[in-house]
């Protein structure tokens, strides 16, 4: 009788584990990879970047844009590469953040200040690399051109930007 229970557990834990795996699977759609430019200028007019990441099967599954932060001056000092659903508020976390407790600066954010001295010199260099374990993605961005100018003593605004993105699946 003993073993009989046993086995009967043990057979409704595999099957729960199976199911959550093939739920799981069905979670990260698999993307079509997306090879992008970004070319970003304070004076332009059309600040707004935005690409539709798609699934094999033809759906948008996500949203990569290129996102402004304003100082009180109105000077563009960050710009931020935002993922998200595509049906998801423009206030919705960022995806590439997936612990959503964002502490200082990421492989995502591009700060004038950061970059003053040169993308090479900045903390992230001119290669970045944002790994997404949970959506199986990778994210590569690599920073061409970065143009600043100062604002005040020790601040800068960023004025270009330049930037080529890969998003991938990350066991493609």
């Amino acid at each position: 009788m003993i073993t009989n229970r046993l086995c009967r557990f043990i057979f409704a834990v595999s099957l729960l584990a199976a199911l959550s795996l093939v739920s799981s699977a069905a979670a990260k759609p698999p993307i079509v990879p997306l090879r992008t430019s970004v070319t970003f200028s304070s004076q332009s007019t059309g600040n707004r970047w935005s690409v539709p990441i798609r699934s094999t099967d033809g759906g948008t599954v996500y949203i990569l844009s290129l996102e402004p932060d304003f100082d009180v001056g109105h000077h563009i000092v960050t710009l931020e590469l935002v993922l998200r659903h595509p049906s998801d508020k423009t206030d919705a976390p960022n995806l590439l953040d997936p612990t959503g407790s964002r502490h200082g600066l990421q492989a995502y954010d591009f700060a004038a200040d950061d970059l003053a001295q040169g993308v090479q010199k900045s903390a992230f260099g001119e290669k970045r690399t944002v790994s997404l374990k949970k959506s199986g993605l990778v994210v590569r961005i690599a920073v061409s051109k970065a143009t600043v100018s100062p604002i005040s003593a020790g601040n800068y605004q960023l004025d270009a930007l330049d930037l080529q993105i890969e998003v991938d699946n990350s066991n493609p």
